[in-house]
């Protein structure tokens, strides 16, 4: 009799990673429909995963991964007990897509059994944001070639690794469990304009103009944000007219409903693009530090100034502080490039809302 696998997929990151992980559960459980799929993940991202009909349970921890620093000494005290908690579950697979070390080293305290994580090239540029070792934790690593650039050709081939099965995309579901689709109203325009990290941030007074430039063309604005960034987004779009700007800043689920029924997101490189992506709504990703090739979502119209800067990109780790050049990879972006760019997608959507288009600028 063949052994029931029991997979638990590793996502210590960020939000915006969670949701770029998904695909790797649409794959897993497209090739292994009778396997038992956990995910182990940060509290504030359950729903992601516990809306998903393909996953069976989800545990949740704070980690010392990602941007947030949550991380202290009663979080690191609890652990090890969660980890004991898991070791019980006799884990046959545990997976993670970040390649880091630590998700790694997590993975084999877990379960002794497979271990699967990418191997990026040494020139991949996903692999210059992640800390590797020396040691190799994972005993299947997945090798992850640099003319593979892109975060979600990684999540298709670590997926296909595992399962058998082809890539899926990411997919985001509501609380009942049912998936959530692109199904835009008739005017309606999204922006998310805050970014944890000010060289991936345009300045809020472009997105400011930008709003004001398409409420006078008739359009309604929904701006979007974490219910503790509301406070700026009311300074900076409270003074516009009320009748056509609305700012979304409640939970996850409601935030997801309300990026479906919009015609196009602007957004940086951030969890919004990520998620305009799963649900597959036509997304302008207005570029900084990071390589567009391997963090955009694939489909996204992509406006970006670092290309001609000699320190592009720089991964996080800007040297261009004062001076007239201070991120200039995103504020340099101009906002008549950026109206341009949503008059044109506008266009493309209001005659067969279904096309997603390929071009990248």
């Amino acid at each position: 009799m063949t052994e029931q696998r029991r997979i638990l997929i590793l996502q210590a990151h960020n939000l915006g990673d969670a949701v770029i992980s998904t695909a790797l559960i649409e794959t897993i459980a497209r090739g292994l429909p009778s396997a038992q799929i956990d995910v182990l993940t940060r509290p504030e991202i359950h729903s992601i995963f516990a809306h998903n009909p393909s996953v069976n349970c989800v545990h949740t921890g704070r980690f010392p991964m990602g941007s947030v620093r949550d991380f202290g000494l009663r979080e690191m005290s609890a652990l090890p007990r969660l980890i004991g908690r898991l070791r019980h579950r006799e884990y046959t697979d545990i997976v993670n897509l970040a390649g880091d070390f630590r998700e790694e080293f997590l993975g084999k305290l877990i379960s002794h059994r497979d271990n699967w994580s990418p191997a990026w090239s040494a020139d991949h540029a996903c692999g210059q944001v992640i800390r590797r070792s020396a040691i190799p934790f994972a005993n299947r690593p997945i090798f992850i070639p640099a003319n593979k650039p892109n975060i979600y050709d990684a999540a298709s081939i670590v997926g296909s690794a595992v399962s058998g099965a082809e890539g899926r995309k990411s997919a985001l579901y509501s609380p009942a469990k049912k998936r959530i689709v692109w199904n835009p109203l008739e005017n309606v325009v999204g922006i998310h304009p805050m970014a944890s990290q000010p060289w991936r941030r345009w300045e809020m007074e472009k997105w400011q103009s930008l709003a004001r430039h398409l409420v006078a063309r008739d359009m309604d604005v929904h701006v979007f944000g974490s219910p503790s960034e509301k406070e700026e987004l009311v300074r900076y779009f409270g003074t516009l007219d009320s009748s056509r700007i609305r700012i979304v800043t409640g939970g996850l689920s409601d935030c997801f409903v309300a990026i479906s029924r919009l015609r196009v997101l602007l957004c940086h490189d951030s969890f919004a693009s990520h998620v305009a992506y799963a649900l597959g709504v036509p997304t302008i990703l207005l570029n900084g530090a990071n390589d567009a090739a391997a963090w955009a979502p694939p489909g996204a119209v992509v406006l970006a100034a670092g290309p001609s800067l000699t320190c592009y990109p720089c991964y996080n780790r800007p040297t261009c502080f004062g001076g007239s050049n201070e991120y200039a990879c995103i504020r340099h972006i101009e906002i008549v490039s950026v109206i341009e760019a949503v008059c044109d997608l506008l266009r493309i959507t209001s005659s067969d809302r279904h096309i997603v288009p390929l071009l990248q600028v």
